[in-house]
């Protein structure tokens, strides 16, 4: 039964959860005295926890707990059945989160310090006990617990780093200090173990990458992205992969000349992401900045369709009206006239239904263009003559629109 045990706490400490799980049950089977029995189910909640299904570890501690009630207030117990609870929260699906969950956590944490101060994983109770603070934008407090968490003695040895990447996160988020974050995740890095699984570094330097470029380096936001692309080497799960993606097309997509980059890297993301079913901001944003980069590479048919998704994934995008004028610039590009006039058309009814006024002149300037065009010489007229109301005095093209809006009179 020890070897056996040891052989499963091996299997977990590999972060081979699936064969755990199958050992677990096969050896549950046999005739088990009550102490072996109260152990397995133990293991067996840790690896259940580990694989994202709180209830049934909760299950397993309830019946551990059952056949030997001393081992309800052991610090170990009530550590994994609040670790239970909080990843419960955590896994909830947006809106549907128990504050409950959390507060049953905290209040468990909390027994384990009161209760078992020489714990030997009491850094690590603090440490959850700050994330939870987090969760529930208690920032001061949760301040504290991360510094206790440093102060205090913990089993897992990459606490310091994990530490550190909150104490960075909060720095950024919350505190608008983009010197000190920068400087708790240089530490979180180099305080993380050399031999633990490097897949932690992905989200530190995905993190990193969005500071620097904060600070307007964008080389060392590359290099960062380049570190998280290392970091994925060998992993085996498409959301962190998908992550680095978009922060690279990110970061392409603010450097001029750079669009293959942008296109690439946007579509590795698709191809690594699950696609969304309905509405997606993400998604949207991803479009967009595909939609801008095919522009610029000429590839106007491309821009549109990457426009009209961007639309698809989020109808209440805060920027439709400059959406519509993009695809329909896409079409002028390609002399479809008709489509322009079609797409302006259907933005002028968007505009009404938002309550919202068209106030970028460009777009009945190409419309104009797009009617004279089509040679719809009074229509362009009024076209011209709106962008004309709208420009700027100093707008570069004033001159071209009043020309040819003294030019579609004369051909009326």
């Amino acid at each position: 039964m020890k070897e056996t045990a040891q052989t499963i706490n091996d299997l977990i400490a590999a972060g081979d959860i699936k064969k755990a799980d199958v050992l677990l049950a096969k050896t549950l089977r046999n005739d088990l005295s009550d102490d072996e029995r109260v152990e397995l189910l133990v293991l067996r909640a840790r690896v259940r926890l580990l694989s994202e299904r709180p209830e049934d570890a909760l299950d397993d501690i309830a019946t551990a707990t059952t056949l030997d009630p001393h081992t309800e207030y052991a610090p170990h117990i009530l550590e994994l059945k609040a670790e239970c609870y909080f990843a419960r929260f955590e896994m909830a699906v947006p809106g549907f989160a128990d504050r409950a969950d959390t507060q049953r956590a905290v209040e468990l944490y909390q027994r384990i310090l009161q209760s078992h101060p020489s714990y030997a994983n009491v850094g690590w109770i603090y440490y959850q006990l700050g994330r939870i603070s987090v969760t529930a934008n208690i920032i001061d407090e949760a301040l504290q617990y991360f510094h206790q968490a440093l102060l205090n003695p913990s089993s897992v040895r990459a606490l310091t780093a994990y530490c550190y990447e909150r104490l960075g996160f909060i720095a950024y988020y919350e505190q608008r200090d983009l010197e000190k974050a920068l400087a708790f995740l240089n530490r979180a890095i180099d305080t993380y173990p050399a031999d633990e699984n490097r897949r932690w570094l992905v989200q530190v330097h995905i993190l990193k990458s969005r500071i620097l470029r904060a600070t307007g380096d964008t080389e060392g936001a590359l290099r960062s992205i380049d570190l998280a692309l290392a970091a994925l080497s060998g992993a085996d799960t498409k959301v962190a992969s998908a992550e680095v993606l978009l922060a690279a097309g990110e970061i392409y997509a603010e450097m001029p000349g750079r669009d293959r980059d942008v296109i690439g890297y946007l579509q590795q993301f698709t191809q690594a992401a699950k696609r969304p079913p309905g509405v997606d901001v993400t998604w949207s944003r991803v479009n967009e900045m595909l939609g801008n980069a095919f522009f610029n590479l000429g590839q106007y048919e491309n821009a549109v369709s990457a426009y009209q998704s961007a639309l698809n994934f989020n109808p209440d995008h805060p920027w439709a009206l400059s959406l519509y004028y993009r695809i329909a610039r896409s079409h002028y590009q390609q002399r479809m006239y008709q489509s322009v006039v079609d797409t302006i058309r259907e933005m002028e009814q968007v505009a009404v239904a938002e309550a919202q006024s068209i106030e970028d002149y460009r777009v009945y300037d190409i419309l104009g263009n797009a009617l004279f065009a089509l040679r719809r010489y009074e229509q362009a007229v009024e076209a011209y003559g709106q962008a004309l109301r709208i420009a700027p005095t100093n707008a570069e093209n004033l001159s071209k629109i009043k020309s040819y809006y003294d030019l579609a009179r004369e051909l009326i």
